[in-house]
């Protein structure tokens, strides 16, 4: 994993929808701040889909939303996220993301 304080590019399907400042790792994933260009307009939908589903009042969420979980988390998945470190000219694919307001995640295959 990149060093905390390394910059990158955020690209989903090919499109560069903006940049990341890694903060850190944690076990398998790593997190920091996400800057959204306004390509990500386009792709904000489905993780704030995301993020209201994770962030259910319910301990435990119904069978519905469960399914609905895994529906978004399997589009997620298929935005072929990959990070761009220029400094080192550096691209990471990714095997999932979530972006949650400022905060991003991810993990690498």
């Amino acid at each position: 994993m990149s060093r905390p304080g390394s910059k990158a590019k955020l690209y989903l399907k090919g499109q560069l929808v903006g940049s990341v400042v890694v903060r850190g790792s944690d076990a398998s994933w790593a997190y920091g701040e996400f800057h959204p260009d306004e390509a990500f307009v386009g792709f904000a939908p489905i993780f704030g889909q995301w993020s209201l589903l994770m962030h259910a009042d319910d301990d435990k969420l119904s069978s519905h939303a469960s399914e609905e979980l895994r529906r978004v988390e399997a589009t997620l998945d298929a935005l072929r996220a990959r990070l761009h470190f220029p400094e080192k000219d550096e691209w990471l694919d990714l095997a999932q993301i979530n972006i949650d307001g400022s905060l991003i995640e991810w993990k690498r295959y």
